[in-house]
C-alpha cells in the first residue's frame, strides 16, 4: 500500500503563484481562456490578507471585504508583479474597486467586464458582445493577437483541468477520502494562479497517485459529519481548516474557489468560441444570477450526491448579495430536512476563535 501523499508533495507544485506575466481577476465570470490567449498567466486575487488600512483612505470601511482586502494589496504592492487586472461588475463594490485601482495603483492597466445577471437569449448576446469588447482591449493593452485558434487551445487546456478536478472531487462522495476539504481548496486555488500545462501536468499525476491509495486507508469513517460549506468569497483555507480540526470533514464547497470553479466545461463546436465562453461562464450557477430555481437545484443535487449531513453558510459582513440569498437558501434547505449554521464575519481570516463554539455545537449535534 503506498503512503499517502498530498497534493503540495507532488514535484513541481510549490505554493508560491506564477508571477511572470500574470492578468489578475476577482470574478468567477471572467474566463480565465481569454487571458490565456493574450499570453498571460491567469492569476486570482485572493486579498491581500492585512488590514484595510491604505483602501479606506478610498473605499468606506462599510464596503465588502474582499474589496477593501484586494484594493489594500493593490495600494501596498502585494499585487505590483501584475501586468494588468480585470475587474467584473458583478456589485456596487466591484465598480467602486474599478476606480480605486486604476487612481491608486496607476501603473497597473485595469480593465472591466459587465456581466448580466441572467443568462437568457438577451443575457447571452450581451455577454457575448461584452467579452469581444474586453478581448479587444487585451489585444490593444498587450499587442498581442488573440485568435480563435488560440483561444480553441486555451479552452481545450481549461476544460481538462476542470475534468481532472472533478475526477479528484469526486472521490470525496465515499468514506474513503485521500485528503482533507483544506487540502482540496488549496489545490484548486494553487490551479487558479499557475500555468494550466502545469497545472494539468501537476493534477494528472495527483490523480494517479489517489487511485493507487489503498481504500481501506480510510481518513473519513461514515460517523464523522458531512459537511458542505457555501457563500462568500474564501481566498483561505483556515476556516475550512477549524470546520474538520472540529472532528467534521468538508467534502463539498459551493464557493468560486471550490466546485463553482469546474462546475461545467465549455462546450460547443467552439465556430465561435467567443460565444461559447459567453454561454458557459455566465450559466454558472453563483448567488447573484436571477435564475434562483436553477441555483437551488444545484445544490440541492450536489448535497444528494455527496451525502451531506449539514450545511455550513459563511457570509462575509457587507456582501450583500450573499446576505440577501441567505434567508431563501435558509427555507430550502429546512424544508428538506438539512440542518443549516450560518456564520457571518468580517473578513476571511480573522475571528476564528470567535466562532469556534458554535461550529463545535453543531458538528456534534449531526453525530
Amino acid at each position: 500500500m503506498e503512503k499517502q501523499t498530498g497534493f503540495f508533495d507532488i514535484d513541481d507544485t510549490d505554493s508560491s503563484p506564477d508571477t511572470n506575466g500574470s492578468i489578475g481577476f476577482l470574478s468567477i465570470n471572467v474566463p480565465e481562456e481569454l487571458i490565456i490567449a493574450a499570453g498571460k498567466t491567469p492569476f486570482r486575487v485572493c486579498g491581500s490578507e492585512k488590514p484595510a488600512k491604505l483602501a479606506n483612505a478610498y473605499l468606506p470601511k462599510t464596503f465588502d471585504p474582499y474589496v477593501l482586502d484586494s484594493l489594500e494589496g493593490a495600494l501596498d504592492g502585494t499585487y505590483s508583479f501584475l501586468d494588468g487586472v480585470i475587474i467584473a461588475n458583478i456589485s456596487d463594490g466591484h465598480r467602486r474597486l474599478y476606480d480605486a485601482w486604476r487612481t491608486g495603483a496607476p501603473s497597473t492597466k485595469v480593465f472591466f467586464l459587465d456581466i448580466p445577471k441572467s443568462s437568457n437569449q438577451i443575457g447571452l448576446k450581451a455577454f457575448t458582445l461584452f467579452l469581444s469588447h474586453l478581448k479587444r482591449d487585451l489585444e490593444k493593452a498587450f499587442e498581442e493577437e488573440i485568435t480563435d485558434e488560440k483561444l480553441r487551445d486555451a479552452i481545450q487546456n481549461c476544460n481538462t483541468t476542470r475534468t481532472l478536478l472533478t475526477k479528484l472531487s469526486e472521490k470525496r462522495k465515499y468514506n474513503s477520502i485521500p485528503f482533507t476539504g483544506k487540502e482540496f481548496f488549496e489545490m484548486v486555488k494553487w490551479c487558479l494562479s499557475h500555468d494550466k500545462h502545469r497545472v494539468n501536468s501537476a493534477l494528472k499525476r495527483y490523480l494517479q497517485k489517489c487511485e493507487r491509495i489503498d481504500s481501506n486507508c480510510s481518513q473519513t469513517e461514515r460517523d464523522v459529519p458531512r459537511i458542505m460549506i457555501m457563500g462568500s468569497f474564501m481566498g483561505s483555507s483556515s476556516f475550512i481548516g477549524l470546520i474538520e480540526s472540529l472532528g467534521a470533514r468538508v467534502v463539498c464547497e459551493d464557493l468560486c474557489m471550490g466546485m463553482q470553479y469546474f462546475s461545467t466545461e465549455v462546450s460547443g463546436n467552439f465556430d465561435n468560441p467567443i460565444a461559447s465562453l459567453a454561454q458557459r461562464y455566465l450559466t454558472i450557477p453563483t448567488a447573484r444570477m436571477v435564475d434562483t430555481e436553477a441555483r437551488w437545484n444545484y445544490l440541492l443535487n450536489m448535497t444528494e450526491e455527496y451525502s451531506v449531513d449539514g450545511i455550513v453558510y459563511f457570509a462575509l459582513k457587507f456582501d450583500d448579495t450573499h446576505l440577501f440569498e441567505y434567508p431563501y437558501i435558509k427555507n430550502k434547505f429546512q424544508k428538506e430536512g438539512y440542518p443549516l449554521l450560518f456564520i457571518e464575519a468580517e473578513n476571511f481570516v480573522t475571528n476564528l476563535g470567535q466562532i469556534e463554539t458554535r461550529i463545535q455545537a453543531f458538528t456534534e449535534m449531526l453525530l
